[in-house]
């Protein structure tokens, strides 16, 4: 089982757990339009391939399949799950087991507004959003929102454009500059097909914040659920956490999860309001920058979906998290030597 993790980046540790799930019976591969990220430095085999919303990219990472005999592709972030969920038909022919969702989830789990008139219609609490700057300040006038807010892409991760606002003022200057950051960075690649509603206003929630892993097989069946508490946050990703019991959040998340029937790992951000009910934030259709947490408590979805992707039902010991295992990120340096690189990064065009 060779395993290809699409735009790998700086998820330098999930490549670690992907190898240590293979135990030597297989290798991690690993692609992305950037050389020079930890990701690409660790994987046993590393392709530069084309932007994800290039038409060339789903051809070149076929054409990867076959040549490194992969088995299993797992997507590492938004940029590419959208053309991904449209292929999986195309990889599976290839012998391929993609664990992407299907475009309707990953529309859902993308999309900011999509997700909260998922919510709506569903009746899962969430925060009040809004698309126009013109109905936030509605909303202010009567009663509907109060400061603060907070202003974030619509089509984003991290921090990138994330800004509370406290007043008229700084609510018109940051979404109308957050607009232009939206234009100007990656993010325009999974923005451009609504470029000028590529932001939205959230009402801001000031309650413990909650991130939970929902693990899923291939058919959209519940596998795992764990729940952690944050206890920090550094650049829009969590800092610190600890694996809770909560069976108010994990029951939130499971009926999101249970509606949406994704594929993989479903990322789900919950904050409690003032009356500490749990309201969802946001959805990723992959292993969220919290995955971690989990794992450091016990879990291995890497192993698990390795498992699932051989046809196995994964060993219960994958599955359970310690509770009350509080976890810190650190930095580690990665080295990567110019004879490495040239002997592990191929430059791969389409044929």
């Amino acid at each position: 089982m060779n395993v290809l993790l699409t735009c790998v980046g700086r998820r330098s540790y999930l490549v670690d757990y992907f190898r240590q799930a293979l135990a030597g019976e297989g290798v991690v591969i690993g692609v992305d339009m950037d050389p020079n990220t930890a990701g690409m430095a660790c994987v046993d085999k590393a392709y530069l391939v084309p932007r994800a919303d290039s038409g060339d990219y789903i051809p070149t990472l076929l054409d990867i399949c076959m040549r490194e005999r992969v088995g299993l592709l797992v997507s590492l972030s938004d940029l590419d799950l959208g053309p991904l969920s449209r292929a999986i038909e195309d990889f599976g022919r290839f012998g391929v087991q993609a664990f992407v969702s299907d475009p309707e989830v990953i529309e859902v789990a993308n999309d900011k507004w999509a997700c909260f008139e998922f919510l709506q219609r569903h009746r899962i609490p969430s925060p009040v959003t809004c698309l126009q700057l013109d109905k936030a300040q509605h909303h202010l006038r009567d009663g509907h929102l109060a400061f603060p807010l907070m202003v974030k892409p619509r089509w984003g991760m991290g921090s990138v454009s994330l800004f509370k606002v406290n007043d008229d003022e700084e609510l018109a200057f940051f979404y109308h500059y957050a607009r232009k950051q939206v234009r100007d960075s990656f993010l325009h690649v999974i923005s451009q097909d609504d470029i000028d509603h590529s932001v939205i206003i959230q009402e801001f929630l000031g309650g413990d914040e909650y991130g939970i892993d929902v693990l899923h097989d291939f058919d959209g069946e519940h596998v795992a659920t764990v729940v952690k508490r944050k206890l920090s946050m550094r650049a829009g990703e969590t800092d610190s956490a600890m694996t809770v019991e909560d069976r108010g959040v994990a029951n939130t998340a499971e009926r999101v999860a249970a509606l949406l029937r994704h594929r993989g790992n479903l990322d789900i951000d919950i904050m409690l309001d003032a009356a500490g009910l749990p309201r969802v934030l946001e959805l990723n259709a992959r292993f969220g920058g919290g995955y971690p947490f989990s794992h450091l408590a016990g879990v291995d979805f890497p192993r698990a979906l390795i498992e699932l992707a051989e046809g196995r039902r994964p060993a219960p010991y994958l599955l359970r998290p310690s509770v009350g295992v509080r976890s810190m990120k650190h930095i580690v340096p990665t080295v990567y030597s110019p004879l490495r690189s040239e002997k592990t990064i191929e430059v791969r065009y389409p044929s």
